[in-house]
């Protein structure tokens, strides 16, 4: 019904034409019939409702991956090559989304070409009959559908280790001399990831602080998409090293190595020797948990008051003196975005005196920064804010002893003046004693005696004598063993003079 309406509305324009501007009827007035027809690109992007987004051909059958296919030629040729057909395309045009960057065409040794993706071969499955299946994925561990968001990938080739003096070695998935090709993992271009055997969960042991050795085994990190099926995402996540974020896989950190030339290397395995630094796969075993994670000592939580102040949850005193033992670890878990939080050997802004020597993680705003306290560690450090000068306190250092002490003189009724374990004549400072450690103070104040007390007054009420001997000597030693029940507030007081007082905060 329609083309009869369309031929007499055609043939009544004709004549009408012909009646009023003397044409005839061969004037092509043209039809529905000219309207050009939609051609599908020749990859295209399409979403799946398991697989998420997936590359197919210009009809919608599926693209796939080999794994095999590590060093970018086809491995599958032959009998595979029916079941598993070269993906090949006369003119390359692209969906929205994709880049012409990722595609390129190799010569086949059968004589064909191929088109891939990333480096990566890809073909088509001959058991998907309708357009918009995939039932390839998984087949034999070694076929996956063709994704444009995969983090990593998988490969299966031969190892090939390279030592450090440059000997090559084939080696086996035991990183012994041998024949025989290895599953491991690869970053999505297929360039191989290691792990170091040093290395524990979720801690980079080998990178340094200045990232100075990251140009022979940089640290690996790209944003956690997607996995090949046989994976599991859920084995993969990410740490912070010194700033830069890193991808582990079963708590191991990822690795690049600078000594692989080419797509689908895999020298790293033997160098310097074979097993120090391993490929990964899905029969990798969990990296060991670190050796000092049931040895924290304490662990701190540090936010910031705006740019003024550093808080710590032990205590509501701002910028709190820290006590800390040579040999026992400390967490600090940091929440001061804007605020970097740096160990130091110097109150200072900027990044310059850091103190690097067993922390990990120093000078970060969020997240932990670990600090294992070297024997040789100097009597006295600093945590300061990377920008703002008003943002620090003091770290003394103390050896595991159970006693501590100091010298305490005076400025004339001004002031008490504390020297020895941290201080340097530092005059009426604020600071931490531990519950079940013993603190000596060697008075030599004439004519102003040292209380210890409940409440920051003159006069020799609200003394706190629990575990201290000779509390309000004025010449001699006083002794305290600070209570495990002791209040988390304590002061220092002259008896006479209201300036000459400090706070003691008492925490575990």
């Amino acid at each position: 019904m329609k083309n009869f309406f369309v031929f007499v509305f055609v043939t009544l324009f004709v004549i009408s034409c012909s009646d009023d501007n003397g044409y005839g009827n061969d004037q092509d007035q043209g039809s529905d019939d000219d309207q050009p027809v939609a051609v599908e690109n020749s990859v295209r992007l399409s979403v799946d409702p398991d697989f998420g987004n997936v590359l197919t051909n210009s009809e919608g059958f599926t693209l796939y991956f080999f794994a095999p296919d590590s060093k970018g030629g086809s491995n599958c040729l032959n009998g595979c090559a029916t079941t598993w057909p070269a993906f090949d395309a006369s003119e390359l045009t692209l969906d929205e989304g994709l880049s012409a960057n990722d595609f390129g065409t190799i010569a086949r040794t059968d004589g064909g070409t191929q088109v891939t993706y990333k480096g990566w071969p890809l073909y088509l499955f001959a058991n998907d009959t309708t357009a918009g299946q995939i039932n390839g994925d998984g087949s034999g561990g070694v076929w996956f559908v063709a994704k444009p968001d995969y983090s990593v990938m998988l490969t299966q080739s031969q190892l090939v280790g390279r030592d450090s003096d440059g000997n090559e070695t084939n080696l086996n998935s035991s990183f012994e001399e041998g024949e025989g090709s290895t599953f491991y993992i690869t970053d999505d271009n297929g360039v191989t990831l290691y792990h170091f055997s040093n290395d524990e969960s979720g801690t980079n042991n080998f990178t340094n602080a200045d990232l100075s050795n990251n140009g022979v085994w940089p640290i690996f990190h790209t944003e956690l998409r997607n996995v090949p099926s046989v994976l599991n995402i859920d084995d993969f996540g990410a740490i912070d090293v010194f700033g830069e974020a890193q991808l582990t896989y079963k708590g191991w950190p990822l690795y690049k190595f600078s000594g692989d030339e080419n797509r689908g290397d895999n020298f790293g395995v033997g160098f310097p020797s074979a097993g120090v630094w391993p490929i990964l796969n899905e029969n990798t075993q969990n990296a060991p948990e670190p050796e000092n994670v049931n040895s924290v000592e304490t662990t701190f939580s540090v936010s910031n008051v705006g740019a003024s102040a550093y808080v710590f949850d032990f205590t509501d005193i701002e910028n709190p003196e820290l006590e800390l033992t040579r040999g026992s670890t400390y967490e600090f878990n940091v929440n001061s975005p804007g605020h970097p939080f740096i160990i130091k050997s110097v109150s200072s802004t900027g990044t310059e005196n850091s103190f690097n020597d067993g922390v990990t993680n120093n000078g970060i705003a969020e997240g932990t920064i670990t600090f294992t306290v070297p024997e040789d560690a100097p009597d006295v450090l600093f945590y300061n804010c990377e920008f703002h000068a008003s943002m620090t306190g003091r770290i003394r250092i103390v050896d595991a002893e159970e006693t501590t002490a100091m010298d305490v003189t005076n400025n004339g009724a001004v002031s008490y003046i504390f020297a020895g374990s941290g201080f340097a004549n530092d005059e009426n400072p604020n600071f931490t004693l531990r519950r079940g450690r013993t603190y000596q103070f060697n008075v030599n104040t004439p004519g102003h005696p040292f209380l210890i007390k409940f409440v920051q007054s003159t006069g020799s009420g609200n003394a706190f004598d629990d575990g201290v001997t000779n509390n309000g000597a004025s010449t001699g030693t006083i002794t305290f063993t600070v209570p495990a029940d002791a209040p988390d507030t304590l002061f220092y007081n002259c008896e006479f003079h209201g300036t000459m007082t400090g706070i003691f905060v008492i925490t575990d």
